[in-house]
C-alpha cells in the first residue's frame, strides 16, 4: 500500500542539507529569500528560481554559499533527470513497453515511470525504464531473470545456509577472507589544466566492528596523501596529484582487510535482549535524529508505531518493521542523494528507494520506536574480484551489543525460516565497511560542495577551481582474495 507521507515540519526544504554537502557542522537559518527559492524548486519552477537568485544583491558569505548551493543543486536535478518524452518513448519501445501516452500517464501518476515538471517539460530519471518493471506489480512478474542473476542467487542462498550451519548463533565469527583491495580514480586527459593540483579523497576501511579487521594501507601513487583517524565515521586517504597535458590524471589505491561473516539467531536475540539503559551514551546517540535523514518527525513516529503497535521486545519491534518495509517498499535505482532533502520521505512518497535509502527509512523508524540503529556502508564483493555500492546497517541491544541488518536483501526466497529472515540479524563475509554514519565532515576539509553529502564510497575530487561531479571521472574498485 502506498501513503501519503508528509512531514509534520520544514525538513521537505532544502537548507538543512547545506551542513552536509559543505561538510561542517552549522546549519543556517531560512530567510524570506531562501525559502522562496526553494519552494519554487519544490514545485519544479527552475526559471523562477533562477531568476530570484540572479536577482539578490548583498548577501552574506553564508547566504552567497547558499545561493550557489541552489543553482548546484539545480543542475545536479537536470542530469538525474536526462531525458525528455521524445526519449522516453523511444527507451520504453525498446524495452517492449507500451508507448501511449495514457499508458505513460497512469505510471507517472502511480509513481512507476519516474518523472519531474521541470518548467513545465516533462523530463524522465535516468533510470526510469529500467526501475519500471521493479515498480509496476503487473510487469513485475514478467521481468526477465538472466542465468547470471539465477547463480547469484543460488549462491547466496547457499551461503546464507553455511552461514547458519557454521555459525554458533551467537554472533559467533566464520567464513574468514584477508582481502586485497585496489581503488583506481580517473579523470580524463586535459580535463585539468596542466599544473594544477588535483586534491582526492578516497574512500578507506573503517575497523568499527569485529567482521571487519586487521585493516592495512598498502600503497597509493599519490604525490601526498594522509590517512584520516581510525575514529572518523567516514574515514578517507586524501591524496594530491598534478594535471600532466594530454595525459588521464589516475589515483591508485591499495588497502587490506579481513572479513568475517557473522550470524545472530532472531530466538536467541529475543531471549536474552535486556531492557535499554536510557542515560546510556550509546542509547541517547543512536536514538536521536541525525537531520536530515534519520528524522523523528510526529509523522514518521506514527508511521512506525503503527507497525509495531503494542510489541515491546525490541528485537521483535525491529523485525516487524523490516518486513513491513521489505513487502511495502521495493527496491529500485534513485537520484543521487545530495538532491534529496529527506530520504525516508521519499521513500514513503514514492514507493520505492534503492539500498542506502531503505536503510534510512529503516533507522528512522527503529530511532522512533526507541531501538538505537545506525547507518553502515561501503562496498559489496564477489569471488570474481567484481565489487559494488551498497549500504546496510546495525541495530543496538542491550545486552548484546551491536547485530547488523541488511533491509534492502529483505528477505530472502526459502522456505526455511531461519534463512528467509537472516539478514535481519546477520551479514556475509563479502562486505568492505567504509562509513558508520552519513554526511560527517570530511578529513582535511573539501573547499566546494561534495558531489555525495551523505555516503561517501567512491570519493571526492576537486581543484582550485571547483568540486569535479561524479560526471566528470570513472571510478571502480577489485578486490584479490589471499
Amino acid at each position: 500500500m502506498r501513503r501519503k507521507f508528509l512531514l509534520a515540519r520544514s525538513a521537505c526544504l532544502f537548507a538543512p542539507l547545506f551542513a552536509v554537502i559543505l561538510s561542517c557542522s552549522s546549519v543556517f537559518a531560512q530567510s524570506e529569500w531562501q525559502e522562496k527559492v526553494a519552494n519554487l524548486i519544490n514545485d519544479n519552477r527552475f526559471s523562477d528560481a533562477t531568476a530570484e537568485l540572479v536577482s539578490l544583491r548583498n548577501l552574506t558569505p553564508e547566504e552567497q554559499i547558499q545561493k550557489d548551493w541552489y543553482i548546484e543543486l539545480m543542475r545536479r536535478i537536470r542530469i538525474e533527470f536526462r531525458y525528455n518524452e521524445a526519449q522516453i518513448k523511444e527507451q520504453l519501445a525498446k524495452a517492449g513497453f507500451d508507448t501511449s501516452d495514457e499508458k505513460m500517464r497512469e505510471w507517472e501518476s502511480k509513481r512507476y515511470l519516474e518523472m519531474r515538471p521541470i518548467d513545465g517539460e516533462r523530463r524522465y530519471f535516468k533510470n526510469a525504464v529500467s526501475n519500471l518493471p521493479r515498480l509496476d506489480p503487473e510487469l513485475r512478474p514478467n521481468r526477465v531473470v538472466t542465468e547470471y542473476d539465477k547463480q547469484a542467487t543460488a549462491a547466496r542462498l547457499n551461503n546464507c545456509a553455511e552461514m547458519i550451519a557454521q555459525s554458533d548463533g551467537k554472533g559467533s565469527l566464520t567464513h574468514k577472507r584477508r582481502n586485497t583491495f585496489e581503488c583506481v580514480a580517473t579523470i580524463p586527459a586535459n580535463t585539468i589544466p596542466e599544473g594544477e593540483t588535483v586534491k582526492y579523497w578516497a574512500p578507506f576501511p573503517r575497523q568499527s566492528c569485529a567482521r571487519q579487521q586487521d585493516v592495512k594501507f598498502v600503497s597509493c601513487n599519490a604525490d601526498r596523501y594522509e590517512i584520516s583517524p581510525e575514529t572518523d565515521l567516514q574515514r578517507t586517504v586524501y591524496m594530491e596529484k598534478t594535471a600532466v597535458k594530454d595525459q588521464p590524471v589516475i589515483f591508485k589505491l591499495v588497502f587490506e582487510t579481513t572479513s568475517y561473516a557473522q550470524y545472530f539467531a532472531q530466538d536467541y536475540l529475543v531471549a536474552n535482549v535486556k531492557p535499554y539503559d536510557k542515560n546510556s551514551e550509546t542509547y541517547k546517540v543512536y536514538t536521536a535524529e541525525y537531520l536530515p535523514h534519520m528524522i523523528k518527525t510526529d509523522a514518521m513516529k506514527k508511521w512506525a508505531e503503527e507497525i509495531v503497535g503494542n510489541e515491546t521486545n525490541p528485537v521483535k519491534k525491529v523485525s516487524l518493521l523490516f518486513d513491513a518495509i521489505d513487502e511495502r517498499y521495493p527496491w529500485a535505482s534513485s537520484n543521487e542523494y545530495g538532491t534529496m532533502p529527506c530520504i525516508p520521505e521519499y521513500v514513503i512518497r514514492e514507493g520505492h528507494g534503492d539500498c542506502g535509502m531503505l536503510t534510512l527509512l529503516l533507522v528512522s523508524a527503529c530511532r522512533c520506536v526507541g531501538v538505537p540503529a545506525k547507518w553502515q556502508s561501503g562496498w559489496t564483493m564477489k569471488d570474481s574480484g567484481v565489487c559494488g555500492m551498497h549500504d546496510w546497517g546495525e541495530v543496538y541491544y542491550e545486552g548484546i551489543g551491536w547485530v547488523p541488518i541488511d533491509m534492502s536483501y529483505g528477505k530472502m526466497k526459502s522456505d526455511d525460516p531461519l534463512i528467509r529472515d537472516i539478514y535481519k540479524s546477520a551479514l556475509d563475509q563479502y562486505r568492505l565497511v567504509i562509513n558508520d554514519s552519513i554526511g560527517r565532515p570530511l578529513f582535511i576539509p573539501k573547499t566546494f560542495f561534495r558531489s555525495e553529502p551523505v555516503d561517501l564510497q567512491a570519493g571526492e575530487i576537486e581543484t582550485k577551481d571547483g568540486n569535479l561531479y561524479f560526471n566528470k571521472w570513472d571510478f571502480e574498485i577489485s578486490v584479490k582474495v589471499d
